[in-house]
């Protein structure tokens, strides 16, 4: 009799942990097919005063709105763009770059960066390198003096220089906050 009063336990017990694995399923599943955000909400492209832990300067973004980050090259003094998209997802892409002259640290043909081959173009104004949405998260870097005039281009003509939002020196991370991440 107490074998069979075990063995009913143990099926009560495989029974809710059935139930409770398929609650769980349903859930990561229903995670998984959650939508993407669609354009238009609820991103911030952010930059952030890394050591400070405040968010120096903030724009709302679309999902697919790109972003520049223009600056003069410190050894060739020439204009550099880099191109950035913001990932529906929350995420900061990169899509290309674009220089008329080679300097140091830019590159000179295509690259393998983790699973993405870049593609170098050769164009009429110089060159271009295409990254292909390449997720990066957010990018740190140095806001610099006013001779490499570091300033962000919006898609609605709007313009942020990193000296007007953060000291000279004062190391920032450029990111998007935002999309399934950030929510609830």
């Amino acid at each position: 009799m107490q074998q069979a009063a075990a063995r009913g336990q143990g099926l009560a017990r495989r029974r809710a942990l059935r139930a409770g694995g398929a609650v769980l399923a349903a859930g990561l599943l229903g995670g998984l097919a959650a939508p993407e955000p669609e354009a238009g909400g609820r991103l911030l492209f952010t930059v952030t005063d890394v050591d400070g832990g405040r968010v120096a300067a903030s724009r709302p973004v679309a999902a697919g709105d790109r972003v520049t980050l223009r600056y003069t090259h410190s050894v060739s003094k020439r204009p550099v763009d880099e191109v950035f998209s913001a990932g529906a997802g929350g995420r900061l892409l990169m899509q290309e770059m674009r220089f008329d002259t080679f300097g140091a640290n830019l590159p000179v043909g295509p690259e393998h960066i983790g699973s993405t081959t870049t593609t170098f173009l050769r164009e009429d104004d110089g060159y271009r390198v295409l990254h292909h949405g390449r997720p990066l998260g957010t990018v740190q870097l140095m806001v610099n003096s006013t001779h490499s005039g570091q300033v962000l281009l919006f898609p609605d003509g709007g313009r942020v220089r990193l000296l007007d939002v953060a000291a000279y020196g004062t190391r920032v991370e450029l990111g998007v906050q935002g999309g399934p991440r950030a929510w609830p």
